[in-house]
């Protein structure tokens, strides 16, 4: 089923400046322009610092590790890039029944996991820890992705210390 807070993913057209443009439309409305969602207690950040790789295209981290996959050079993943809407809608909703939430443990710390199962589909977030007060109050946005054959989700799940 489809929930009726989750926006449609984006028509990307294939022309590649265009679709950069939209996403970048996207990212500056959702995360930049807007009030910082609050997910568990934190207040949720994006990783605002340039991405060396896709300095042509003035990208920042925050975005391309929603819209791009890879261990080398990250490419872009349609997929992935078309279901960027869905990020903020799952920070905003992450307590409808159709999130389930949970912290799990990682090598870099425990994260959480915002996993909009039914469409697999899921939204990394991990705690900022810092000498200053007010930034152990923040989270920040991993990457986001669609779960697919190349990755174990159950593992992951497996590890959960804690749900929402």
């Amino acid at each position: 089923m489809y929930p009726d807070w989750l926006p449609s993913p984006l028509n990307l057209r294939g022309s590649y400046d265009e679709d950069i443009r939209e996403l970048l439309e996207v990212f500056d409305r959702d995360f930049i322009n807007s009030d910082n969602p609050v997910v568990d207690g934190r207040r949720v950040i994006v990783n605002n610092k340039p991405d060396p790789n896709w300095q042509d295209l003035q990208l920042t981290y925050g975005l391309t590790h929603m819209i791009t996959r890879g261990n080398g050079p990250r490419t872009m993943d349609y997929d992935r890039a078309s279901k960027l809407p869905w990020v903020r809608a799952i920070l905003d909703n992450y307590k409808q029944p159709e999130v389930i939430a949970f912290w799990a443990e990682n090598i870099k710390g425990d994260r959480l996991y915002l996993w909009l199962e039914e469409h697999d589909f899921v939204v990394i977030l991990s705690p900022l820890v810092s000498k200053s007060a007010s930034l152990n109050s923040e989270s920040i946005i991993v990457t986001a992705y669609s779960i697919d054959s190349y990755r174990n989700f159950s593992k992951i799940r497996d590890r959960a210390i804690r749900f929402l």
